[in-house]
């Protein structure tokens, strides 16, 4: 008896007011932590917190206005028509504003992606009007955002906003750097309450669906504090650095070499399987450089942070490409001034190399190197990777004939007077480079610092380079024993303190970590390089005439010292693998070309000239695949925002007309009989839109070709919704509640078929122009 009491209930004016007010307040309470989680996402690219909090306001005044006007048709087509025509008004007068909070948001995107993914987009320029340009960019997307997730939950779109959400969570998991607490606690509860509401019964939810969503947060936010917190990148960061080795071991093969993972170092010699074949015109030695690790943490070694390429040092990369400067082919470039400066020729010599077993990521050179071939380029400035889908199988490289080690290399004369436009252009672009080097690979911390200092330099005095590589030298030599098969590093131990004071048994992992860290310590920017080491002449590889094979046990590890004018070169630390030899020339630890106190306009220091032709416009193919892009898109965005905002607005402006119209009518004459009008006319241009063809007159003819034109509305619906309109015409009779209930359902669901089964012009066409014209 209840239950069919309640089913009375909903006839009546009343019964449908508590439903509609229950629903309501449903409807705006999901809406609102659905949008305020969305938003949260974003929240670093947005200027500062204030721009999330401005966005969620607005949004959630959004939703309060649209729920509060719902009852009433004309006040919701007029609060609709003002939020439109407040968003022209806000976005014409302040579109300056705009622009610099747009290109702020894209500045911000830019920087997350290339620390992400370690690209090197360029940025744009923005002034001190892009905080109250982010603010009043985030708080206008708020808007259409509030109105189409309020809509898809009065839809019941539930795949849909939950497409929305997962995408949301994806850009802050995945891009952003901040901790996720808001998106999460906002989220989970509110796609969990919309399920709860879309599933409950005659899609009604009150206080029970609001006491579900309420317990939804709760468990959510006990969930959350129970595990300690969450990091919104520790997880996703962990399972894309696990999906990134499986893609790259299936292109690439398994990598023998421990590429930076120290607890892998006892491996390091760990088989005799065919690796890489040697091709030679001439046989000499070759240090073959493959991973190249920069930052040292401990446990590993990691090629420098993206941040390194930001900031100061911005399109550093790209600019040194441009003065015909790489760091990978220094020395072949200093190598051929020499030769200039000298009157001599400089002579090179040729290798071909067959990959037989290493991994095929790395085009495996020597730091001499000139050029190569087989489909490979730089990687920033640590080493050269294949760009092939399956990695570098074969390939040749050209490189300074002769053994090149940091043993006996000294900056030429004419590295302090230069003479040439070459010479001085190679300088300025070496000075920035070495300025770099020296910020970023001169990094110790402080406790192993302390051991490095009492182990390695006790005495406090002058060193140069050659006296630091002899004490480094010495002192593993005295200290420590080599080992083939080094014991493990224990859980929570710094490896390099660990080799140096406790263990003090190593293979060339250990030697090469403790010497790069051993370097920085005297003030020498180094870095960890793995590879493969053949020795030439002497014993250790399988040779044939000029053909050499190696193997697992020529895997490598050694240091790599910048050298002031020259470049990166090798230096070998390990027992037995090397010669005392010096030149009397010193190599200076500090750049020769110091750099000014004048930065260019990327924040580069740059001298003379370098400075003068740092000013010039970046090449213009950099400048439209970046900046005139995003301009582009700009302008589009602009135009399209603006368009779809005059269209909102004269659609809801004529549609507020002809209800005001048809209610001046119905105060004339009945007021069923004054819907008669405009519900025929508008379902009789929505059929002819359809292009249902026949006599209007008779419309019950019409029944079938409307089922068959518009297959979403039933033959019984469409009989149903005429014999309404022919009860008020010829009948005089007055419609119950709930018979005008059934003719606005199925009015707004004739309008929904036509529109759902159209192309996109025709939903142009039809919400903007052909139904505007008789509503």
């Amino acid at each position: 008896m209840r239950i069919r009491e309640q089913k009375v209930c909903l006839y009546t004016a009343e019964g449908r007011k508590k439903v509609n007010r229950a629903r309501s307040v449903s409807e705006s309470i999901l809406a609102l932590f659905v949008v305020s989680g969305v938003l949260a996402s974003f929240q670093d690219m947005m200027y500062s917190l204030s721009c999330l909090a401005g966005a969620a306001v607005t949004g959630g005044l959004v939703i309060l206005l649209l729920q509060i006007s719902e009852g009433s048709a004309r006040v919701s087509g007029l609060v609709r028509l003002g939020i439109y025509a407040l968003g022209v008004i806000c976005f014409l007068g302040t579109i300056l504003y705009l622009a610099q909070g747009f290109l702020y948001t894209v500045n911000q995107f830019l920087v997350l992606w290339n620390l992400r993914f370690g690209t090197e987009f360029l940025q744009f320029n923005v002034n001190s009007t892009a905080a109250p340009g982010s603010m009043i960019f985030w708080c206008l997307l708020a808007v259409p955002a509030a109105f189409l997730v309020l809509t898809l939950i009065k839809e019941r779109k539930t795949g849909l906003i939950l497409g929305i959400v997962c995408l949301a969570l994806l850009v802050g998991f995945v891009i952003g750097r901040s901790k996720m607490w808001t998106a999460v606690l906002c989220l989970i509860p509110g796609t969990l309450g919309m399920l709860i509401f879309s599933a409950s019964p005659g899609r009604r939810s009150g206080i029970r669906g609001a006491g579900c969503i309420l317990l939804a947060g709760l468990l959510s936010a006990g969930c959350i504090l129970a595990t300690g917190g969450y990091e919104g990148l520790s997880q996703i960061t962990r399972w894309r650095a696990q999906t990134v080795a499986r893609f790259e071991s299936f292109r690439y093969g398994e990598d023998t070499l421990p590429k930076g993972d120290l607890a892998k170092a006892p491996g390091l010699l760990g088989g005799e399987e065919e690796t890489l074949e040697l091709e030679m015109e001439e046989i000499q030695e070759w240090y073959l450089k493959g991973f190249v690790g920069g930052t040292y943490d401990g446990s590993s070694w990691q090629t420098i942070p993206a941040e390194a390429y930001q900031g100061e040092y911005e399109g550093l990369m790209k600019w040194l490409e441009t003065k015909g400067f790489s760091a990978v082919t220094q020395y072949s470039s200093y190598h051929r001034l020499t030769g200039a400066a000298e009157g001599t020729d400089t002579e090179n010599t040729g290798v071909q190399v067959q990959n037989l077993g290493a991994y095929r990521k790395y085009a495996y050179l020597p730091a001499s190197v000139e050029n190569w071939t087989g489909g490979a380029r730089p990687k920033k400035d640590w080493q050269v990777c294949s760009n092939r889908f399956f990695g570098a199988k074969e390939y040749g490289f050209e490189a300074a004939k002769g053994a090149v080690t940091a043993d006996s290399a000294a900056a030429a004369s004419w590295v302090q007077e230069p003479e040439g436009a070459d010479a001085k252009a190679y300088l300025d672009a070496e000075s920035i480079y070495h300025s770099f080097a020296e910020d970023y690979y001169m990094e110790v911390d402080d406790e192993l610092g302390t051991v490095i200092e009492e182990m390695f330099f006790p005495e406090d005095e002058e060193r140069d380079f050659n006296d630091v590589t002899a004490r480094i030298r010495k002192v593993l030599r005295t200290e420590t024993r080599y080992t083939e098969a080094p014991g493990s590093l224990p859980a929570g131990e710094d490896f390099v303190r660990w080799f140096l004071e406790d263990s003090k048994k190593g293979n060339a992992v250990h030697y090469a970590s403790a010497a790069v860290m051993a370097y920085r310590t005297a003030g020498y920017p180094a870095r960890y390089v793995e590879g493969y080491h053949y020795p030439g002449e002497e014993e250790g590889a399988a040779e044939e005439g000029t053909t050499a094979v190696l193997t697992g046990k020529n895997a490598h590890a050694w240091a790599e010292v910048y050298v002031a004018g020259i470049g990166w070169l090798p230096v070998e630390v390990v027992p037995g693998m090397y010669t005392e030899l010096y030149t009397n020339q010193l190599i200076e630890g500090k750049p020769s070309y110091q750099v000014n106190a004048n930065p260019g306009e990327d924040g580069l220091e740059l001298n003379g000239d370098a400075s003068k032709e740092k000013e010039e416009k970046e090449p213009e193919s950099d400048l439209w695949t970046v900046r005139k892009t995003f301009s582009v898109i700009l302008l589009i965005l602009y135009a399209g925002f603006a368009i779809y905002l005059l269209l909102e607005l004269q659609r809801a402006a004529r549609r507020i007309l002809r209800r005001r119209s048809h209610q001046k009518k119905a105060s004339l004459r009945d007021r069923d009989q004054a819907i008669i009008g405009p519900y025929a006319a508008y379902m009789e241009r929505l059929l002819t839109f359809a292009k249902v063809e026949g006599n209007y007159n008779h419309p019950l003819e019409l029944s079938r070709q409307v089922t068959e034109k518009i297959p979403a509305i039933s033959q019984e619906e469409y009989i149903r919704a005429i014999n309404l309109l022919q009860k008020i015409q010829f009948g005089g009779k007055e419609l119950l509640p709930h018979e005008r209930h059934t003719l606005d359902c199925f009015a707004q669901r004739l309008a929904k078929a036509v529109y759902r089964q159209e192309n996109l012009w025709g939903r142009f066409r039809l919400r903007y122009w052909y139904i505007v014209r008789c509503s």
